[in-house]
């Protein structure tokens, strides 16, 4: 008896570019901009080690972007949201709600109005450049 040892590939993803690079999850920013921002995040100490509380850092930070976490809510401060299309986390909870409302108050990005399609143009993308070291 024989074994064929061969070689599978993981499925292709039939997720439109636009849709997997930007889109919301319920009221948060999702997509491949939005675990890589989380990472950044991530990496430079914003959150706890288990993604369930702000840190210090991560209030100074969110301060200097402009974004007040002060919320009168009984809403989870942040969580690691599951990406379905990139299988990493992004930020959900109320500061990933607060952050996405900050991207378009201050145009980094602009979402299709009843869809969850968000556009990210050339212009834009040198904001989350800047701030999070993303599409560099």
């Amino acid at each position: 008896m024989s074994v064929s040892w061969k070689r599978v590939s993981p499925p292709e993803t039939t997720t439109p570019s636009r849709l997997r690079l930007a889109r919301t999850c319920y009221d948060h920013l999702a997509g491949e901009i939005a675990v890589n921002i989380y990472q950044f995040m991530t990496d430079h100490g914003w959150f706890s080690a288990d993604g369930s509380a702000i840190t210090q850092e991560g209030r100074k930070q969110f301060l200097q972007l402009g974004i007040s976490l002060d919320q009168k809510t009984s809403r989870k401060p942040c969580c690691a949201c599951l990406d379905w299309s990139e299988r990493r986390f992004h930020l959900g909870g109320y500061a990933g709600a607060a952050f996405l409302h900050h991207c378009e108050q201050h145009k980094w990005l602009t979402r299709t109005p009843g869809y969850r399609e968000v556009y990210i143009t050339q212009r834009e993308k040198l904001a989350f450049q800047k701030h999070f070291n993303v599409f560099s």
